[in-house]
C-alpha cells in the first residue's frame, strides 16, 4: 500500500500518514536525488502511538552533507509545517549522512539537521560553524534496524549497520540522564521512558514505552501503582495526580539501576 510518495503505510497509524507525506514531499523537493530514505521509529513504528501523548519520530538519510541552499530550503519548508501535525508533542526528526548510519558510525553521531523546536529549525537553516552531534542517534538507529518502517527510499538493511552494544547502552543512558529534573514536568513520559530504558540496558533489546511499562509490571512490585497509573494515562490521555516525592523516588531508583547496568556492560 502506498500514499503519494510513501510506501509501507499499512504498518503505521493512519494519523501519521498525511504528516509523513508532507514532510517527505518537502525533503524531496529540496534534496531530490540526495535523499536516500525516510525511516520512522518510536511509537509510530512500534505501537502505542496516540496523538494526545506522542510525537512522530523519523530519520531522513542523505548521501552527502547539506549545502547552504538546501539548508535554507529545508528550514523554510519545515518552519511552514512546524506545529501543524496535530500531535501533542509534534514531530521530531533528524537528517544524517548515510555513512554515519552505516559502517562509518560514530558516537556521538554527527547530524546535518534537526527538527524539534522552531528555534532548532531556524538554526539549521544557516551553515554549520561546527559539527553537530547527538548521542540519542545511536539508539534511534538501533530502533530503525530492529523495528523501524522505511516509508521512502532504500531498505533499512541496506542503509543502517548494527549499532555496537556499548553505544546502544550509552545512548539509552544519555536519553534519561535528566529524568530527575523532568519527571515532575512530564511524569507520564518520564516514568514510561525509564521503564523502557531499564530493560533495554539490561538485555539489549528494543522496547516501546508501553512495552517497557508492561515488562516492568510483569517483573517488579515496587512502584507498581505509579507505573500502572502512568501507563493508563498514556493510553487514555490522562493525566492523574502524582505524588512528587514518589516520582523522585522512582527516578532515583531506576536511574541507579540503569547506571549500574551500563557500567557492567
Amino acid at each position: 500500500m502506498t500514499q503519494g510518495n510513501l510506501k509501507n503505510t499499512e504498518r503505521l497509524p493512519r494519523e501519521t500518514l498525511p504528516v509523513l507525506e508532507q514532510h517527505t514531499s518537502a525533503l524531496l523537493r529540496v534534496l531530490r536525488a540526495k535523499l536516500v530514505g525516510v525511516y520512522v521509529h518510536g511509537s509510530a513504528a512500534m505501537g502505542g502511538f496516540t496523538p494526545r501523548q506522542s510525537d512522530l519520530d523519523y530519520l531522513a538519510v542523505v548521501a552527502k552533507p547539506l549545502n547552504e541552499v538546501e539548508r535554507a530550503g529545508l528550514s523554510e519548508a519545515f518552519l511552514s509545517l512546524h506545529g501543524r501535525s496535530g500531535f501533542r508533542k509534534g514531530v521530531e526528526m533528524s537528517i544524517v549522512e548515510a555513512r554515519f548510519a552505516g559502517t562509518g558510525f560514530r558516537y556521538p553521531t554527527p547530524y546535518e539537521f534537526h527538527m524539534g523546536t522552531r528555534e532548532q529549525v531556524e538554526h539549521h537553516g544557516s551553515p554549520h560553524r561546527f559539527e553537530h552531534r547527538d548521542p540519542d542517534l545511536a539508539s534511534h538507529f538501533a530502533v530503525v534496524r530492529e523495528r523501524g518502517v522505511c516509508v521512502f527510499g532504500r531498505d533499512i538493511a541496506k542503509v543502517f549497520a548494527p549499532v555496537p552494544r556499548k553505544y546502544f547502552f550509552l545512548s539509552n543512558l544519555e536519553d534519561v540522564r535528566n529524568a530527575r529534573d523532568q519527571i515532575l514536568k512530564d511524569p507520564v513520559y518520564v516514568v514510561l521512558n525509564l521503564c523502557r530504558t531499564l530493560f533495554a540496558v539490561e538485555d539489549g533489546n528494543v522496547y516501546s514505552k508501553i512495552e517497557g511499562a508492561r515488562h516492568y509490571l510483569e517483573k517488579r512490585t515496587e512502584f507498581r501503582e505509579l507505573v500502572q497509573t502512568a501507563l493508563g494515562d498514556y493510553q487514555s490521555g490522562g493525566p492523574s495526580n502524582y505524588d512528587p516525592a514518589k516520582l523522585q523516588e522512582f527516578a532515583n531508583a531506576l536511574l541507579a539501576e540503569i547506571e549500574r547496568a551500563v557500567a557492567c556492560s
